[in-house]
């Protein structure tokens, strides 16, 4: 109850910070800054809405159109008609998306960690429609197994085990004690990822329901075997690849990295030196930097 009640009053206090977009009886949040062509389309990772981007979306906005939305379920956008969400399905929403929201290709997608293998299935569907990818820190499609093949811990099981302890949360208890301040780091989470307007809507997505029933879908989602990344011919790809980190599993992100850069004939290999797997709130500059230079090539 004690949920209930806070999230009711979350939603009063907090409305979207962009536009409800219907795509046919649903609406998805989008948010769009500057003008000019190509649009940059951010499509973010697993579980994460609009607002971690809005530094990125203020940088690169003096350049071109750059817009950010949140996936079926996240931040402000309706559940989706169905629990599956396959890339494919989550490509062909943003397809409608911008389609309603009559957002002109062709586009520049930037995908983080899920978001480029989305980015990557919106261009396999609509080639005609991109113009340039940028891979932030990409997830790869055969990333399961190939983790797995270290240790059963690290592959699909990692993956499965995670969307159980999220599922498993007594969201009320969790909520009572971050407001208490009993969840460590839970505050200083919030400071690092969003601009301080943002914050008090930014506590209250990471407390809410709707957010652990996405984050659960999508990651039950990415530890389904998905096949080869498909080949981007030779439109601009930018990637950009956090710096080496003591894992384990480390070289076989790196090769996978590197595989990602050989999709197109026409890429760009960039490592993040001081950064981690949020390249963007690490460097937010070379994110933005990264943007303006694509949009230049792709023009």
């Amino acid at each position: 109850m004690y949920q209930r009640i806070a999230e009711a009053r979350d939603r009063r206090r907090f409305p979207p910070p962009g536009r409800l977009v219907d795509i046919g009886g649903r609406c998805l949040h989008l948010m769009t800054v500057g003008g000019g062509s190509p649009a940059v389309i951010i499509i973010p990772a697993l579980g994460d809405s609009v607002l971690g981007w809005q530094g990125i979306l203020q940088g690169a906005a003096n350049q071109t159109q750059v817009c950010v939305y949140d996936r079926a379920e996240i931040g402000w956008s309706d559940p989706p008609p169905s629990w599956r969400r396959t890339p494919e399905v989550m490509a062909a929403d943003l397809h409608t998306l911008l389609s309603a929201a009559s957002i002109v290709p062709p586009y520049i997608l930037a995908g983080h960690s899920i978001g480029g293998i989305v980015a990557r299935r919106f261009y396999a569907q609509h080639p005609g429609m991109v113009a340039g990818i940028l891979l932030i820190d990409s997830s790869h499609e055969q990333q399961p197994e190939r983790f797995g093949a270290l240790g059963w811990r690290l592959g699909p099981v990692r993956y499965l085990w995670v969307a159980m302890r999220r599922q498993a949360r007594i969201l009320g208890v969790r909520r009572l004690a971050a407001s208490l301040g009993l969840v460590p780091g839970f505050d200083a989470e919030i400071t690092r990822e969003v601009l301080p307007e943002h914050a008090g809507a930014q506590r209250a997505d990471l407390l809410s329901s709707h957010r652990r029933r996405a984050v659960v879908r999508e990651m039950l989602q990415a530890a389904q075997r998905l096949g080869e990344p498909p080949g981007l011919g030779s439109i601009p790809l930018t990637v950009l690849t956090r710096a080496s980190s003591p894992g384990q599993d480390w070289p076989v992100w790196a090769q996978m990295q590197n595989e990602l850069a050989s999709l197109s004939s026409d890429s760009e290999h960039i490592t993040a030196r001081e950064a981690g797997h949020y390249i963007h709130l690490d460097e937010p500059d070379l994110v933005i930097k990264a943007i303006r230079n694509l949009a230049g090539r792709c023009r």
